[in-house]
């Protein structure tokens, strides 16, 4: 086991931080699926509206991979398909039914499991549509299935703020993770990396090299990881996938039937007080009701699907995601402050020491808003980007020669090693209000199209 230690970051001082606690959710009776979640994908759809589908039933197939199946989280009635920009669908409601019918699949222990071919356990996790789950670096896509990678990462690690906390999530499933782990090991030729924070309680497992990661954020973040342990060289091909998907993997292969529920995470400042927790909720399921109760009402809430420094913009009538497992909310903050940046800024959060409020309130925690507090400038190189990456990255160049199509360059610098996810902080901390990540993950699509 190995243990690194990040010093390069910056962890936000917000409030509303959910408590390790896990509260059951009442079982909803509405459900969607977002194709629209799949980066890159083309569906075909499988269903129409009024159909009735049993839990596990296809919805639609991937055009480019037809084995590449999306199947239903519940047993119902397809209530509709809302279609977006040339007619794609976007949306599929189903409404849950009274009784519960199941598709069932083959059932696996840990030990025929590890006797499965690759080729086996492909097909399996396609066919169950359980294999989008699996992301493919670089690129940060679904994995393609013919491709066998150097190593997998798997990430137990949380430096963002309020992420779900795996430790707890854990609790009672170490069976179905270890069966898991076990199943992305017959995907590669090379191991399987368990990455967790430092101080955390979960243990090691047999079927995985453990390394642990202490530090400010991004030190969680799977780039990291893969910086540290096993870098990508040219023509490498990493899997990658969040912890709590691997159980997910585990209880359908102990069961024979796609897994029920997961764990999200519902915090920030937008969130009451006694709804900051963990909720074990259905996937697919509708979060309204929750909503409904948890959000602050006295001022208008944005609610993020991710933290606060990366996610997706959903509504408060969003239903539960296929990846990520946080929910986080703040106010749409459209105040104006009176002769602006030329006060001391006793009562406004920095990253940077130009208010007093960091030297005089370093433990405090920060109600933020939506604001930038500032409209985008001209963007000139001051390191402030570099100062907080851990990467060995320059990204004021990287995102020059993004904003030039220098795709050349972009590899030259070190693009191909990250995500979007890893310039949020520097979207944060940059004083010209540049929107990095959207810049980053352009230059990302244009190497990806060029072909590398």
């Amino acid at each position: 086991m190995a243990e690194f230690k990040i010093k390069k970051g910056f962890d936000i001082k917000v409030l509303g931080k959910p408590n390790p606690e896990i509260e059951e959710y009442a079982k909803p009776q509405l459900f969607a699926v977002y194709p629209n979640e799949f980066e890159g994908l083309k569906p075909r759809l499988k269903v129409a509206a009024g159909d009735r589908v049993k839990r596990g039933d296809i919805l639609f197939e991937n055009k480019k991979n037809e084995k590449m199946l999306f199947r239903s989280p519940c047993s119902g009635t397809i209530k509709a398909i809302n279609l977006g920009a040339r007619r794609a669908p976007i949306e599929i409601l189903i409404e849950a039914g009274a009784q519960e019918e199941s598709v069932t699949f083959e059932t696996y222990t840990k030990d025929s499991v590890a006797a499965l071919s690759r080729e086996q356990m492909v097909d399996h996790l396609l066919n169950t549509g359980l294999w989008p789950l699996i992301k493919q670096r670089p690129f940060a896509k679904i994995a393609n299935p013919e491709t066998t990678p150097k190593a997998v990462f798997v990430n137990a690690a949380s430096s963002a703020p309020f992420q779900a906390d795996f430790s707890a999530i854990l609790k009672g499933d170490e069976a179905a993770f270890e069966t898991g782990l076990a199943a992305l090991a017959r995907l590669t030729d090379g191991k399987v990396h368990l990455c967790k924070s430092a101080g955390s309680d979960i243990p090691d497992f047999a079927g995985a090299v453990s390394h642990t990661f202490s530090g400010p954020y991004p030190s969680g973040n799977t780039s990291v990881h893969i910086n540290r342990v096993s870098p990508i060289q040219p023509n490498d091909t990493v899997y990658t996938l969040p912890a709590q998907d691997v159980i997910l993997v585990g209880k359908l292969l102990l069961t024979g039937e796609l897994p029920r529920t997961k764990v999200i995470a519902l915090g920030g400042p937008g969130i009451k007080e006694a709804n900051r927790k963990h909720y074990r909720v259905a996937l697919g399921a509708s979060l309204t009701k929750l909503f409904s109760e948890a959000l602050e009402t006295d001022t208008k809430q944005r609610v993020i699907s991710g933290h606060i420094l990366w996610g997706d913009i959903v509504t408060a009538e969003t239903c539960v995601r296929y990846y990520g497992s946080e929910f986080f909310a703040l106010e749409e903050d459209r105040s104006r402050h009176l002769m602006g940046w030329t006060m001391p800024g006793l009562l406004q959060y920095s990253s940077h020491r130009v208010n007093l409020s960091t030297l005089l309130c370093k433990s405090k925690k920060w109600k933020l808003g939506t604001s930038l507090n500032g409209s985008h400038r001209a963007m000139v190189v001051t390191g402030w980007m570099d100062r907080h990456q851990p990467l060995n990255i320059l990204t004021d160049f990287l995102v020059r020669s993004a904003l030039a199509h220098d795709t050349d360059e972009m590899i030259q610098l070190g693009i191909l090693e990250t995500t979007p996810e890893d310039f949020a902080l520097a979207s944060f901390v940059d004083p010209h209000k540049t929107d990095v990540c959207k810049i980053i993950k352009q230059g990302l699509d244009e190497i990806e199209e060029e072909g590398i």
